[in-house]
Formats: structure tokens, C-alpha cells, sequence
């Protein structure tokens, strides 16, 4: 048991009992701050709760627009993969939640729809073929004035269609990714692969082996992390303060502190009727892209005015009622500190720090262990 100074707080009354004089003196005033009572606390004591003295210092404090928002991806970085052509899944590459590269393939899809366009392909090819030579031949003919004009007309208009079908056939098979030479010879594909068209991550997957694949359903979605941005949601009255460029300290999930950073890019130009919120986009900076989750809720404060002003560590402050006190050294020697109790005015609050609006000398304060006085 420590038998040198005991230090407690109860509600509305600030209380400072010495062991050492084995007398105690309370307040009824909770504003009345007793300069001449001090605190003894031992070098002992002092080393074995951790404490420590500081002083007042001129801190950054900002004026802060609270608003709540999603992190999501920007355009570019995210992709719906689908397949062009109906088909059966014949072999799955890919997991929910793992990383692709760009150009890996995802998925391979066989079905009666490619067979159907590789043969159309190769009839359209063959046809094309023999139709260029009859066109070129009632060319040759009319431009010698030997043959009709309409023959030539029908052969050039059957000769253009019959391209213009090759053509569209050879863009859709290479949509899919496969050598249109070598389908033009005769060597079919049984299937063809689905490819990721960016790097990242896997956030829904709709594959199952033999499972038939309707044109343009959305087989894959892949999030790019490193192309993740804050959406805001900033009240309608707040947006005057806003610009492009202001830092934006924001929580992710499971974090209780604001130590993720952002900085605004673009201010919307329209009011949500709903919500009265202005939708606002911030480009993040220091988070870790990997640990951040597509679509998740977070908390954010735009910083929009910054000042200097003179304050104190958060955890020197004690609340009684409220009125809010300081111990500050008022003497020492080589075996206690001598504490005394002082009131003090306090205004903003930002990272750790307190805002001091007194005028008075805080040169030498108790900045670390005063709870665990009050805890003795």
C-alpha cells in the first residue's frame, strides 16, 4: 500500500488527501481552484506508474467537416467479365478472393454457339474467296465495255455483303481470343478462354464446371485495390467550405482512430433529394491499399481551415463536473514532486492534443499517470 498521497475524484468535487498531515480539506465550489494545497507525489511513485512532466506547446489544430462515405473503385479499376457467346463452363482457374494478372485466364468455355461461328467463319471465308475472283472477272469485263452493267452490279453487291459478313465473323472470333488463320484452315477450337482484363483481386464469382453461361451474364468481378477512392456524402450546407486538394482523415473498418489519409479530388454539382448530401470524391494516400475493402462504410473529417494555438497532451486534463484541471508542478526536490491543482479553460481537441485558453504558466505539468492517482 502506498502511504504518501492519495489522489481522487468525485463527482462535482475535487478531493486532495496527504497522508502526511493527516488532515484533509475539501471544496464546495467546484470553480474555486486552491493554489495552496499541494500534492506530494514520490520519485518512487513517479518511476512505477510510468509518469511524466511536459509543457505547453503550439499545436495545428483544423476546422473539420464530418461526413460518412464508401470506399470504391474508381472506373478503371474495376471489371465485370462476361463471355460474348453462350456457352458450358469446362474448366474454373480462379477463387473468390484471389489475385489475378492481366491476361490470365479465369475460366474455359465450350459450346455448340463457338462450333456454329468457327463453321459459318469458314464457309463465309471459302465463299468470299471464289466471290472476289467472279467480282475481279466482271471487273475486268465491264471496265473493257464486254460485259453488263448488271451483272457487274449484282456480282460487286454479293462480293461487298459476303465481305462485310467475313469481317464481322472474324472480329467476334478474335473478341474471343483465338487465331482466325488457323480457323480459316480448317483447325477448329473445342473452346476458348475467358481472360481478366486487369490485375486484382476476385469480389464475386459466378462459376460452377458444366454450369451453361447465357451471353453477357456476369461471370467475374475484379477490384484493382490500388484504384480504391473514398466516395463522401458532405451535407449540403458544409460543401462552400469544401476544395479540391484539402487532406481528408478518415477511418476504415475496425479502426477506431482517423489515421487513413485522403486527399479530395472532385466536389459534386448536385444534391442527392433524399439524403440533402453532395456526393464528393477523395483519392486516398498512406493506407494500405490491400487492407481497405471494396464498398465498405467509413468515417471521414475534411480538414478545411488549419490555425496554430497553444495546448496541453489530452491525457493531462482531469474532468470534474464541467470544469477541467491540471496538475502542475510547483516544486520538486530529490525525492518528491509537489503538485498543485489548476483550472484551465480548454477549446478544441484534435489528435491527442487539448487547446489551452488561458493565459497562465504551464511550463511544467503532469502529461502522463494522473488517472493513475485518481485510480489509487
Amino acid at each position: 500500500m502506498k502511504l504518501y498521497t492519495l489522489f481522487t475524484i468525485i463527482p462535482f468535487t475535487l478531493m486532495f488527501l496527504t497522508t502526511g498531515c493527516g488532515k484533509s480539506s475539501k471544496t464546495n465550489e467546484d470553480t474555486k481552484v486552491e493554489t495552496d494545497q499541494l500534492v506530494k507525489i514520490t520519485i518512487k511513485q513517479f518511476q512505477s506508474d510510468s509518469m511524466a512532466i511536459g509543457t505547453i506547446s503550439t499545436q495545428t489544430f483544423e476546422d473539420e467537416v464530418r461526413c460518412n462515405g464508401y470506399i470504391t473503385a474508381a472506373a478503371n479499376g474495376m471489371a465485370q467479365v462476361g463471355t460474348p457467346i453462350a456457352g458450358i463452363v469446362e474448366s474454373v482457374n480462379c477463387s473468390m478472393g484471389s489475385f489475378v494478372k492481366k491476361g490470365q485466364t479465369l475460366c474455359m468455355i465450350s459450346g455448340n454457339d463457338l462450333m456454329a461461328m468457327q463453321q459459318e467463319f469458314t464457309e463465309t471465308s471459302a465463299r468470299l474467296r471464289r466471290l472476289k475472283s467472279d467480282y475481279e472477272r466482271s471487273k475486268s469485263l465491264y471496265d473493257e465495255k464486254i460485259g453488263a452493267e448488271k451483272d457487274f452490279i449484282a456480282t460487286e453487291s454479293e462480293y461487298k455483303a459476303t465481305k462485310s459478313k467475313y469481317l464481322s465473323l472474324k472480329l467476334r472470333l478474335e473478341l474471343l481470343r483465338l487465331n482466325v488463320a488457323k480457323i480459316e484452315a480448317g483447325d477448329l477450337y473445342a473452346s476458348f478462354s475467358v481472360i481478366s482484363p486487369i490485375n486484382g483481386y476476385i469480389t464475386k464469382q459466378n462459376l460452377v464446371l458444366g454450369q451453361f453461361i447465357e451471353q453477357q451474364k456476369l461471370l467475374v468481378e475484379i477490384v484493382d485495390v490500388s484504384k480504391l477512392q473514398i466516395q463522401l456524402s458532405v451535407f449540403e450546407k458544409d460543401i462552400a467550405k469544401l476544395k479540391p486538394g484539402q487532406t481528408v482523415n478518415f477511418s476504415s473498418p475496425g479502426e477506431n482512430s482517423f489515421n487513413n489519409k485522403a486527399s479530395l479530388v472532385s466536389i459534386g454539382r448536385a444534391v442527392n433529394p433524399d439524403t440533402k448530401t453532395v456526393t464528393c470524391v477523395a483519392a486516398i494516400k498512406n493506407s494500405p491499399q490491400t487492407s481497405l475493402i471494396n464498398q465498405s462504410y467509413i468515417e471521414a473529417l475534411i480538414a478545411v481551415n488549419s490555425s496554430e494555438a497553444t495546448a496541453l497532451h489530452s491525457e493531462a486534463l482531469i474532468k470534474s463536473g464541467k470544469d477541467y484541471y491540471v496538475l502542475v508542478v510547483e516544486k520538486s526536490d530529490n525525492e518528491a514532486y509537489y503538485l498543485r491543482k489548476q483550472k484551465v479553460t480548454i477549446g478544441r481537441i484534435s489528435k491527442g492534443f487539448t487547446e489551452i485558453l488561458d493565459d497562465t504558466d504551464l511550463s511544467k505539468v503532469l502529461i502522463k499517470g494522473v488517472y493513475n492517482l485518481s485510480a489509487e
